[in-house]
Formats: C-alpha cells, sequence, structure tokens
C-alpha cells in the first residue's frame, strides 16, 4: 500500500514539473543580433543621431536609411523596430508613403505596407501626393481598386491643367483605362492656357491615347500662343517628335 501511494506521488510531482515548464516560453529572451560589437555600436549611435536629429523634416528619412543598413548588415529584427520608430514619427501622408514603400521593398511585409498606406491616404490632401501613392497601391500591392478611389480623389482635387495632364497619364500608365484618361485631358486642355504645358499635353495624346488628330488641335492653340524663340523652339521639338512633322516644325 506504501509502495502504491509513493507512485501516485511521483506520478504528480512529474505533472507539476511539466505545468511549469509548459509556462516558461522556450524563446524567452530576446534574440541575440548576428551583428558584431562594432556594427552594434556604430547602428546605434547612427540610430540615436537620427532620431535626436535638429531638423525634423529629416527624421523619419534617416531612420528608414538607418533601418535599411541594419537589415542589410542582417538584423532583420532590431531593423524592425527603427522602422517602427520611424512610423511613430512620421507627421504627414507623403511620410507615410515613403515608410511603407520602404517597408515593402526592403521588409516584403505586405500587411504592414498596406496599414501605413492607409494612413497615408487618410493624411493627403494635395493631387500631386495622391497619385504617387496611387502608383504605389498599383505596383506594391497589386490593389488597383484601392488606387482608382485614390484617383477619383486626386481628379476632385486636381485644379490646373497640369495636375490633370499628369493624372491622366498615370491613368493611362497604372490602369490601362483610356476611355477615363481621355476625360481627364478633356479637363486638362480646357485649364491649359500655358505654350509649353500645351505641347506637352499634346505628347501625351500622341503617346498614350495615339490621337494625332487630337494632338493637332492641341498644337495649333500652342502655336497661336507662342510669344518668342524659346517658345517656338519648344514647340518644333515637340511636333517633330511626336507628329515627325518637320514641315510645320519650320
Amino acid at each position: 500500500m506504501a509502495t502504491k501511494k509513493k507512485a501516485v506521488k511521483r506520478k504528480v510531482k512529474g505533472k507539476a514539473k511539466k505545468k511549469v515548464a509548459e509556462k516558461t516560453p522556450a524563446n524567452g529572451k530576446t534574440p541575440k543580433s548576428p551583428l558584431t560589437e562594432s556594427q552594434i555600436k556604430k547602428f546605434k549611435k547612427a540610430e540615436f543621431e537620427a532620431e535626436n536629429n535638429s531638423e525634423d523634416y529629416l527624421i523619419v528619412s534617416l531612420l528608414l536609411s538607418v533601418a535599411k543598413d541594419i537589415l542589410k548588415a542582417g538584423d532583420k529584427e532590431w531593423a524592425k523596430k527603427v522602422y517602427m520608430k520611424a512610423e511613430d514619427k512620421t507627421k504627414d501622408g507623403a511620410e507615410f508613403k515613403e515608410v511603407a514603400d520602404s517597408i515593402f521593398e526592403y521588409l516584403g511585409d505586405k500587411e504592414w505596407a498596406k496599414k501605413v498606406y492607409k494612413k497615408a491616404g487618410e493624411k493627403i490632401k494635395f493631387p500631386r501626393d495622391l497619385m504617387p501613392l496611387a502608383e504605389s497601391l498599383c505596383k506594391n500591392l497589386g490593389d488597383t481598386a484601392w488606387a482608382k478611389k485614390v484617383y477619383k480623389k486626386t481628379e476632385d482635387l486636381a485644379e490646373d491643367g497640369s495636375e490633370f495632364k499628369e493624372l491622366a497619364d498615370v491613368i493611362c500608365e497604372n490602369l490601362d483605362d483610356k476611355t477615363w484618361a481621355k476625360k481627364v485631358y478633356k479637363k486638362a486642355e480646357g485649364k491649359t492656357n500655358d505654350v509649353s504645358e500645351l505641347w506637352e499635353l499634346a505628347g501625351s495624346l500622341c503617346d498614350n491615347l495615339d490621337d494625332k488628330t487630337w494632338a493637332k488641335k492641341v498644337y495649333k492653340k500652342a502655336e497661336g500662343k507662342t510669344e518668342g524663340f524659346w517658345d517656338c523652339l519648344g514647340l518644333a521639338g515637340s511636333l517633330c517628335e511626336k507628329l515627325g512633322d518637320k514641315t510645320w516644325a519650320e
């Protein structure tokens, strides 16, 4: 009988030991950095200097640079922490977009990048900052539906001809939506009066819509607004390059 009790006691004790072992994580300690002492010292100094730079507008880009260097040296966990700092220090939409691009490109973390792109979209208010964001959504995330929403917001905010022209260009390039682009090019034409902007618009009509008839009309409008030698030279160059019309150019 005593022997049986002893056996039971051993069994209970064994269970208790197992329970304690389960509570202690196998990797409870922070993994040791694969970097040398010299590298650690160097990168700690660079991180401190970046984070405490007297020029606030440089802090985020400096932290991103440090994070990329640390990652290249082989310490992904430390690099992630520096990326987190960069995100925390970010104030405007264009910077959030820059951080998201870097996270996607260097860490390959699509989900984290997506969250940061969302912050960028909420902050950006200017057309020329929205267009690069939409491009990143297309090229990095492959999310054309989200990009379309950003391009629509850009169209609503655009005011001058050059903004509309740039928007139509990227709609052609990233969405291949020539129907929508044509409507935006129309808006661009209605808002454009500058000679160089007119011949650039005409060039886009040739390159992206292959509409030389419309382009000729825009070139004609540009010709009527030329005032000096440089205007004439620029127009002539564009006519030769886009239409191959040396006679008109002369």
